[in-house]
Parts: structure tokens; C-alpha cells; sequence
């Protein structure tokens, strides 16, 4: 079969580039000898999310060095059960999950796509549509794919995508705790201390930073601004707490918070953005107060965008890394002052009642084009 798929000119997903330390993860925690189908915590997943995403077909699948293990599925028939215990991983969508940034992989229509056509003219019995959100450690390594799929072409809103995604997290999550894993440590040689950390596939992150702070020292006295900066941290504070939030720390005059951690709270998104809409009105009140004894306005940026991190904790404080902070952070650079700036992924979270405006085509220095949008008003 796999001689067959590359003479017709299919090309197997490559291996990522921690393709070892993947492996060494998925031995840690026994995935392809654990037998979790007659297991009732975890029986039930597959077809859950058959039903979240009305698909005809779910199954959870693991791939190892060459071969993609079905631990546990729902829909297929005993012959297809049999079929796909066992598959070589150059033939399998699944193995495509794990190069995709650790985002869910949507293929509405597998006989068009370039990653999937070929396999058709091998195997016409194949489904249509696929749709697989990656199964991440709490390492933050992609050990396969919880996927649906359907024998005919059809497209999937984002709250289902986000519904696949956050029971493919109570999965892991679940089977995790079930064998008593240990917390994540991470030697980390520049701070010369142990982190635990644990893998979060979306939050939202938001950071704020003042305009023309470097000018403020120049001008204030250094109590003066402390005074400032303190009010200004204090009352972004209460409202973060109001929220739901996390705060992760200060930075200079630059603020960040966090929402999704650790609660997976799917609306972390909109909590992040009606914050950030709270904390321009804190800095505007602030402004009256500043401009009625002669003084010069502040002026916030505030970058928000929502993805995969990594967040917990060193010997001495709670933090997040990733790329998703390293945007947020471009964004916020990029923002008009008094403004929140958003990517589209952030964009796609948000309820349609929070209207937004400037759908524009940005330049994040590092990151390069990303469609980015203000909060209207």
C-alpha cells in the first residue's frame, strides 16, 4: 500500500523536529500498550465527539516511529476496526497533525487536498472529510490525533473545532492523571532553577504597555511615577480579578495577563478583551484626574492573541512561554494608542455581540503578515 500511494505521487507528513524527544514522551506515558477501549473513563470519548461535530466516525489515534496505533473508536464497522488498528504512518492524516503548530488540522474534502488525494488512488474507500485535533502532553508533545470524519465532503463551524479541541485536552488530561504522571519539569540553563509547567493548547494572552514611558522618566519625579505606575497596576489588577483572569507580572511598565489557566475556560478570549476594554476606561479616569492638576495623559497599547502556551511556575514566581506571548507582545507594539489589537485567531473566539473593525493584513516584526483587527469604539 505505501509503494502504491508514493508511486502515485503521494509524499508522507516529515517528522517534526522533536521527533525524538516525541518519542521518549510517548514511551514515558505507555500510550500504545495501554488498552484504554474497554475502559469506561475513556470508552465514551469518541463518540462525544462524533456528536460535537456531527460527524459519522471519531477515533483517537497515536503514532509512534513508523505506525499509527487506533487506541479507540466510534462508527466504524468490525472490518474497518480491523483495517485501521494498524496503519503505516507515511499513509495516515493523522501524522500531519502533529507538524501542524499544535492546532486542530481541518481537510474538508480529502480527494482535493494535496496532503490526502493521492492516497485515494489507492484506497477510494477512504473518508472524505477529516477533521483531528492534536493530543498534546503536558510536555507539550504531540503523541497523534483525536479526529472525526465523514465519507462525504462537509465543512466545520469553529465552535465545533474548538468543542473537538477541548475534549481532546479532557482526554490527555484524564488518561495523564490516570497513570500518576509527574508534573513537567524543565531544566531551564538561563535561570539556573527548575520550572514546572504544563501545556495549555489555547489561551488567550494580553499585553499592555504604556506610550512614551522612557519620555514620562525624563519629565517625573521617580516617586511621582512610582506613585502612577502603582495605581495604574493596582486597578488593572482588580479588573483582571474581576475577569477571571490570571495575572502573570509586570515588566517595567508593561502588564501581562493571561485567561484559560488554569480553568479552560472556552470564553477566555472575550474575558480577555472586555478587560482590556476596561483597563483603556481605568487609564482614561486615571487621565482626568492627571490632567485636572496640569499633568500629561497616559496612553496604553494593549496586544491580545490566543493560542497554545506553556504556563507554570519557577522556584519563585508564575509565568507562560510560547509563541502565542511572543505575538501578543507584537501586537501590542503594533496597536494604536488607546486601542486593542487582535489576530484573527482571537478574532474567531469572540462571540459575534463584540463587534471589531480594521481587518488589516500586519507585519509583526519576526513573525511576519498576520490579519489583525481593533476592538470597535
Amino acid at each position: 500500500m505505501v509503494e502504491k500511494a508514493k508511486s502515485a505521487g503521494h509524499i508522507a507528513a516529515e517528522l517534526p523536529q522533536n521527533e525524538y524527544e516525541r518519542i521518549n514522551d510517548l514511551k514515558r506515558l505507555q500510550m500504545i500498550e495501554k488498552n484504554i477501549e474497554k475502559d469506561k473513563r475513556f470508552s465514551s470519548f469518541p463518540i462525544l465527539a462524533a456528536t460535537i461535530t456531527d460527524c459519522e466516525k471519531a477515533a483517537i489515534n497515536i503514532i509512534d516511529n513508523d505506525t499509527q496505533y487506533c487506541k479507540i473508536n466510534y462508527g466504524m464497522d468490525i472490518t474497518e476496526s480491523v483495517m485501521m488498528k494498524e496503519v503505516p504512518r507515511e499513509l495516515t492524516v493523522c501524522a500531519h497533525v502533529i507538524n501542524n503548530g499544535s492546532k486542530p488540522l481541518v481537510i474538508n474534502d480529502m480527494t482535493k487536498d494535496e496532503r490526502t488525494k493521492n492516497i485515494f488512488l489507492v484506497n477510494k474507500s477512504l473518508p472524505k472529510f477529516y477533521a483531528g485535533s492534536p493530543i498534546i502532553t503536558k510536555k507539550g508533545f504531540t503523541l497523534g490525533s483525536f479526529c472525526v470524519f465523514n465519507s462525504e465532503p462537509k465543512t466545520l463551524d469553529q465552535s465545533k473545532i474548538n468543542g473537538l479541541r477541548m475534549l481532546t485536552d479532557q482526554f490527555i488530561d484524564l488518561y495523564e492523571h490516570t497513570i500518576h504522571s509527574q508534573v513537567d519539569e524543565i531544566d531551564t540553563v538561563a535561570l539556573n532553577e527548575k520550572i514546572s509547567g504544563e501545556f495549555y493548547s489555547s489561551a488567550t494572552v494580553l499585553f499592555a504597555d504604556f506610550v512614551g514611558f522612557t519620555k514620562k522618566t525624563e519629565e517625573l519625579q521617580p516617586g511621582e511615577l512610582l506613585d502612577i505606575l502603582d495605581s495604574f497596576f493596582k486597578g488593572f489588577d482588580k479588573i483582571i480579578e474581576r475577569y477571571d483572569l490570571k495575572k502573570v507580572k509586570t515588566i517595567g511598565d508593561a502588564y501581562m495577563a493571561v485567561g484559560g489557566v488554569p480553568d479552560l475556560n472556552s470564553n477566555h478570549a472575550e474575558r480577555i478583551v472586555l478587560a482590556g476594554k476596561q483597563m483603556i476606561n481605568f487609564v482614561s479616569g486615571i487621565n482626568l484626574q492627571q490632567e485636572a492638576v496640569g499633568n500629561e495623559p497616559w496612553h496604553i497599547r494593549i496586544g491580545v492573541h490566543t493560542g497554545p502556551i506553556i504556563a507554570g511556575t519557577t522556584s519563585s514566581q508564575f509565568d507562560i512561554w510560547g509563541d502565542t506571548v511572543n505575538i501578543a507582545a507584537r501586537l501590542e507594539s503594533s496597536s494604536d494608542d488607546m486601542k486593542i489589537h487582535f489576530s484573527k485567531e482571537t478574532k474567531d473566539s469572540l462571540p459575534q455581540n463584540i463587534e471589531v473593525c480594521g481587518s488589516q493584513n500586519t507585519e509583526l516584526k519576526g513573525k511576519g503578515s498576520f490579519k489583525t483587527f481593533h476592538l470597535a469604539g
